[in-house]
C-alpha cells in the first residue's frame, strides 16, 4: 500500500507485515510516515531541558522539564506518588459533541504532572537532576538510564560507574570521558562505538583493545597509535606528547583525528547477534526493521532506544513491551496504544503519566486503576461499550488542528496539544528545524528565557590550559559556553572525576557537549546503497586483503544510516569483516 503522508505530502510504503501487525492491534493504517511519525511523538518528550519551580502540592522549590508558565500543576515525586490526591478527582463525563482531543487537552492540563521522571528517594539516590532515570546513585544532568552511579552529563546510560559526557554507553563502563556508543569500557576517553577497551583515547570501531591511541578498527590491540603497533616505551612517550591532560592537547588530538578515521572503512551498521534487521547499534534482534539502539528486539519496526520489544510498532523508548503501538516509554506494558511515559499498563489507549492499571482510554495521571475514560471510573460492560462508541466518534468528528491535518482514531496526540514547545522536545535534537520554520509547520515555539548569560567571573582565556593547574578555586567561578555563552558552573564531584581522568576543563556548556556528541552519531534515518569497496587496488580505500569479489567491485547493497553525500567510505558486512575482523 502507497499512502501519501499527511504532514509532509511525501508518499511511504506500507508493507503486506504492516497491515498483518495494525489488524492484529485493531488501529487503521497510519496517515504519517515513519519520518513524521517519529517527529510528532518526539514533540512531547522534553529529555534535557530543565527549570525550577515549585511544587503544586507541598510548595517546595523543585526542579521540573515542565516551564513555569505551563498549564498543567506540577508535582514533585514525593507528592505525585502519594496519597494526598485522586487523579480521579479530575474525572470528566465524554462529550459525545465534542472531539476527543479536545476533551483530552482539557483533562491533561488539569491532571498534575510529574515534575521529573525518575525515582529519586525511592529506588534511586541523590539524582534529582536526572530525567527518565532508575535504579541509580549520586547522578546528576544525566538523562534516559537505569543502574548508574556517579554519573554526570550523560544520555542513554545503563549499568554506567564514574561516566562523564558520555552517551549510548552500555554494558557497565567505568571511568569513561566523552565516549559515544560503548560497552564494558574502562579508562578511555574520546572512544566511539567500541567495546571491552581500556585506557583507549581517541579510537574509533576497536574492541579488546588496550592502551590504544589514535586508532580505527582494531581487534584485540596493545600499544597502537594510528593503527601502528609501537613498543611501552614508545607508544607512552607519543600519548604523552600530545598532552591529552590539557585543553590545546585535546584541541590538537581531535583535529588530528577526524580527517584520520575517516580514511578507514566502516560496516554499513552496527549489529551484533542479529537475523533479518535493519538500522543501527541493535543488539541480538529477530525479524525487526528500522530499529536504532536497541537490544533485543523481536518482530518490531520503527523503534528507537528501546530494550526488549516484541511484536511493537513506533516506539520511542521503552523497556520489555509487547504489542505496544505509537508510544513513548511505555515500559513493561502490553497493548499500551498512544502512551507517554505509562508503565506496567495493559490494553491502554491514549494515556498520559498512567501506571500498573488496565484497560484505560484517553486518561492521565492514574494508578492500579481500571475500565476508565478520562479518569472516571465504568462498569466493564459500559466501559467496552463507550470505547467502541469514541472510537467511531472520533472517526465521525475528528480533531483538526490548525494546519487542517486531521486526527482521528489510530493518529498519536497532535503536536500543538503538547505542554513542550518543539525547541524544548527531543524532536529539536532529531530533526532541528529555526523558530520561524517550526511555528509555520505548526509547532510551538518558547523563548529561552530561563539561560543565564553575562554572569561570567573567568574568561575563557583565563582558565588554566592542564587540569594539573586547576584548583579548588575553580568551583566559585562562573564560566561561559565558547558556542552559546551560556553560564555555566564546575560542581566538585565532576572536578574529582575530571582530576582522575586527566582531562581539562571543559570550555562548553552541557547543552552545547551533549549537541556535539549528538550530531557525531548517525542519523535515525536508512537510505539504500551499494558497497564502496571497489577492489584490492583501487578505490576510496586500499584493501589490505583480498575480498570475495577480488578485484572487481562488490556487488552487495544494503540499507544504511550513511547518507549517500557522506564522506566515510562505507562496505557491506563480508568486506568490513575482511579488513578489520
Amino acid at each position: 500500500m502507497i499512502k501519501t503522508c499527511q504532514n509532509c505530502k511525501t508518499d511511504f510504503i506500507i508493507e503486506g507485515e504492516d497491515l498483518g501487525f495494525y489488524k492484529k492491534i485493531d488501529v487503521p493504517p497510519p496517515t504519517f510516515c515513519p519520518e513524521c511519525r517519529r517527529q510528532r511523538r518526539l514533540t512531547w518528550r522534553n529529555d534535557i531541558n530543565l527549570y525550577s519551580r515549585s511544587c503544586g502540592l507541598c510548595k517546595k522549590s523543585i526542579v521540573s522539564i515542565y516551564s513555569p508558565n505551563k498549564p498543567s500543576p506540577v508535582y514533585c515525586q514525593k507528592c505525585w506518588w502519594s496519597d494526598q490526591w485522586d487523579p480521579k478527582d479530575y474525572a470528566k463525563d465524554y462529550d459525545f459533541s465534542k472531539p476527543f482531543f479536545v476533551q483530552f487537552k482539557e483533562l491533561y492540563d488539569s491532571v498534575p504532572a510529574l515534575a521529573l521522571v525518575n525515582d529519586d528517594g525511592i529506588g534511586s539516590v541523590n539524582c534529582e537532576y536526572t530525567q527518565d532515570f532508575a535504579f541509580s546513585k549520586n547522578c546528576y544532568m544525566s538523562f534516559i538510564g537505569w543502574k548508574a552511579e556517579d554519573c554526570l552529563y550523560d544520555h542513554y546510560v545503563v549499568g554506567g560507574k564514574e561516566l562523564v559526557d558520555c552517551s549510548d554507553s552500555m554494558g557497565g563502563s567505568e571511568l569513561t570521558y566523552e565516549n559515544i556508543y560503548t560497552e564494558q569500557c574502562y579508562q578511555c576517553k574520546y572512544v566511539y562505538y567500541s567495546a571491552s577497551c581500556s585506557n583507549c583515547a581517541f579510537c574509533y570501531d576497536c574492541k579488546d583493545c588496550s592502551d590504544c591511541f589514535m586508532s580505527v578498527g582494531l581487534r584485540h590491540k596493545k600499544y597502537y597509535f594510528k593503527n601502528q603497533p609501537y613498543q611501552k616505551e614508545e607508544y607512552e612517550k607519543i600519548v604523552a606528547e600530545y598532552k591529552l591532560d590539557a585543553f590545546s592537547g585535546v584541541s590538537k588530538a581531535k583535529e588530528e583525528f577526524m580527517p584520520f578515521f575517516l580514511q578507514y572503512p566502516r560496516k554499513y551498521a552496527n549489529m551484533k547477534n542479529c537475523a533479518n534487521c535493519t538500522g543501527d547499534a541493535i543488539l541480538n534482534g529477530k525479524n525487526s526493521q528500522h530499529c536504532f539502539n536497541v537490544q533485543r528486539p523481536e518482530d518490531s519496526k520503527y523503534i528507537q532506544n528501546s530494550d526488549t520489544p516484541k511484536d511493537c510498532y513506533d516506539l520511542s523508548v521503552g523497556g520489555e513491551l509487547n504489542q505496544c503501538y505509537e508510544g513513548i516509554t511505555p515500559d513493561h506494558s502490553y497493548r499500551a496504544f498512544f502512551s507517554i511515559f505509562s508503565w506496567k499498563n495493559n490494553e491502554v489507549a491514549y494515556v498520559d503519566g498512567c501506571h500498573s492499571s488496565k484497560y484505560l482510554f484517553g486518561c492521565c495521571g492514574m494508578k492500579k486503576s481500571t475500565y476508565s475514560i478520562l479518569n472516571k471510573q465504568y462498569s466493564k460492560e459500559d466501559y467496552e461499550e463507550m470505547v467502541v462508541k469514541i472510537k467511531e466518534q472520533m472517526k465521525t468528528m475528528p480533531y483538526i488542528d490548525k494546519r487542517g491535518i486531521v486526527y482521528d482514531y489510530g493518529e498519536f496526540f497532535p503536536s500543538e496539544l503538547s505542554h513542550f514547545a518543539y525547541n524544548e522536545s527531543v524532536a529539536n535534537e532529531f530533526l532541528p528545524m529555526a523558530k520561524d520554520a517550526a511555528i509555520k509547520s505548526g509547532f510551538n515555539w518558547e523563548e529561552s528565557s530561563h539561560l543565564t548569560q553575562g554572569k561570567e567571573t573567568l574568561k575563557l582565556n583565563q582558565i588554566p590550559d592542564s587540569i594539573s593547574e586547576i584548583s579548588g578555586d575553580i568551583l566559585k567561578e562562573i564560566l561561559a559556553c565558547k558556542d552559546c555563552s551560556r553560564n555555566y558552573r564546575i560542581i566538585p564531584r565532576e572536578l574529582e572525576l575530571y582530576k582522575q581522568m586527566n582531562v581539562p576543563i571543559p570550555r562548553q556548556c552541557f547543552y552545547c557537549r551533549h549537541k556535539a556528541r549528538f550530531e557525531f552519531r548517525n542519523p535515525y534515518k536508512l537510505w539504500q546503497r551499494k558497497c564502496m569497496c571497489e577492489g584490492s587496488v583501487s578505490g576510496a580505500y586500499k584493501n589490505t586483503n583480498t575480498h570475495f569479489h577480488e578485484v572487481s567491485s562488490c556487488p552487495n547493497e544494503f540499507e544504511t544510516s550513511y547518507a549517500p553525500n557522506r564522506p566515510e567510505v562505507v562496505y557491506c558486512e563480508q568486506c568490513y569483516n575482511a579488513e578489520v575482523v
